[in-house]
């Protein structure tokens, strides 16, 4: 009977009772994978996916506790119930026999190959042959077996494959994107970037104890309003984008608008041009080609991103569209979409606030671009997340 009237109060006032019982939410994550989950100096959880659950749960009846461990005890514990949420999880058709998965994706994580900046070749393929270090037993370690030809020399953590890389130990090393730089910044080893196409795309999700279906649904339902109320852009720009010093926005803004002389418009009489500054630091612009068709219009930004992917670059930090006289023009939702290609996170340069220019993320013009699904069968090992 008291069940029922504490169920009934909640489904009326939206609220639940100060005197009920907190929902224990015993949080197990990897203690080495920064900057997503690790742990700081004395032991204090950090991480992008740490501050995402605390808001998660934030004004719910959860009361969530942090278990840092290593990655390879996470599904046991999960399963046998010592701990009923984890994140950073890729499904697959055996976890899923094993866990229950959050509704909707945390992140996308990409595998690509890194190298020091004069040995980067335009292919991965001009690579077969040659030693690349990665971290044992990882998702990393799989696709590069998978791919083959390559001479794999494996570690036991991420941090050592990337040290063997900087002491010319290999001639790349492969790993996740965020983590992989997280680990160069921190050693501060510099002149180090990704070559070639992703070796891999995945959706990575947060995991619960099958019995636990009141915390996957209490999960869902705060991830749900974190998404709506701009907090996750705001962790996820906090946590994984690269701002812009005003030098930057100045070469894009010359390179753009200069780019918009030669536009061939002689329909719509309307010249435009585009700029995207990649990881590296190299910037591309180019112009707005018309064509009697419409269908066949090149866009400025379409342009730039072509001739940047053409020259190796596949790491996007930022873009601008403008006309010849230099004011920012808004990109075309067609034009979005290839940029979301390049991750959620390519700052969009979008007008001036104070003689500055301002910059927004891509996700919060475009929150729901196309995407493909990357979850298809894969290989299932205990120690990969």
């Amino acid at each position: 009977m008291i069940f029922i009237v504490l169920a009934a109060l909640v489904l009326w006032t939206g609220a639940v009772p100060a005197d009920a019982e907190p929902v224990r939410v015993v949080y197990g994550f990897d203690r080495e994978f920064a900057p997503f989950t690790y742990e700081e100096e004395g032991g204090k959880p950090a991480g992008f996916e740490i501050e995402l659950v605390d808001a998660v749960f934030q004004g719910t009846e959860a009361q969530v506790f942090h278990r840092p461990m290593p990655w390879s005890r996470v599904g046991l514990e999960l399963g046998n119930g010592g701990i009923n949420l984890t994140t950073g999880m890729v499904r697959t058709e055996q976890r899923a026999q094993l866990y229950l998965f959050s509704e909707h994706p945390l992140f996308r994580l990409q595998i690509r190959l890194f190298t020091k900046l004069y040995n980067r070749r335009p292919s991965v393929d001009l690579l077969r042959g040659q030693a690349i270090s990665v971290q044992q037993g990882s998702y990393s370690d799989t696709l590069l077996e998978q791919y083959g030809g390559f001479n794999i020399k494996k570690f036991k953590s991420r941090a050592e494959a990337v040290r063997a890389l900087h002491s010319d130990e290999v001639q790349a090393y492969c790993g996740p994107v965020q983590n992989t730089y997280f680990l160069i910044n921190k050693q501060r080893y510099g002149a180090i970037t990704t070559m070639g196409t992703p070796l891999g795309i995945t959706d990575m999700r947060a995991a619960f104890n099958r019995s636990r279906g009141d915390i996957q649904n209490l999960f869902d339902e705060g991830l749900r309003r974190v998404v709506a109320s701009g907090e996750y852009d705001r962790l996820y720009r906090k946590w994984f984008v690269r701002e812009l010093n005003d030098r930057e926005k100045e070469l894009m803004l010359r390179a753009a608008s200069s780019a918009a002389v030669p536009a061939y418009v002689p329909y719509g009489r309307k010249g435009s041009g585009a700029a995207v500054l990649t990881a590296s630091g190299k910037v591309y612009a180019a112009c707005n080609v018309e064509n009697a068709d419409p269908l066949l219009n090149l866009s400025a930004l379409r342009g730039a991103v072509s001739k940047a992917v053409s020259d190796g670059e596949f790491e996007l930090r930022a873009a601008l569209l403008t006309d010849l006289a230099g004011t920012p023009l808004n990109l075309s939702p067609e034009d979005l979409q290839v940029l979301s290609e390049f991750g959620r996170g390519v700052l969009i340069l979008t007008g001036k606030a104070q003689g500055r220019l301002e910059s927004v993320m891509l996700s919060q013009l475009l929150p729901n671009p196309v995407r493909r699904d990357v979850e298809g069968p894969r290989p299932y090992a205990s120690e990969t997340h």
